[in-house]
């Protein structure tokens, strides 16, 4: 199982780093327009920040169990 360093944001590949900035940047109403996509099967992802058990990742919208890239855990 691995977890998700990247994401494909209109058409390039950023870093979770990169998305979290700029969701962060974005106001209320523009972060539901922005398209962060799963770099293995394009289904839509949302950037996490670290925390104490986890570095920074993506999670999908909707969990895809057939990527290769499998959302953390809820537990952790």
């Amino acid at each position: 199982m691995s977890i998700a360093q990247q994401c494909k944001f209109y058409g390039h590949f950023i870093t979770v780093e990169k998305a979290l900035a700029i969701r962060d940047a974005a106001s209320a109403n523009e972060r539901n327009s922005l398209n962060f996509e799963c770099i293995t099967c394009g289904k839509p992802v949302r950037p996490h920040h670290a925390g104490d058990r986890c570095a920074a990742h993506f999670v999908h919208l909707t969990r895809n169990p057939e990527c290769k890239y499998i959302d953390p855990p809820s537990f952790l």
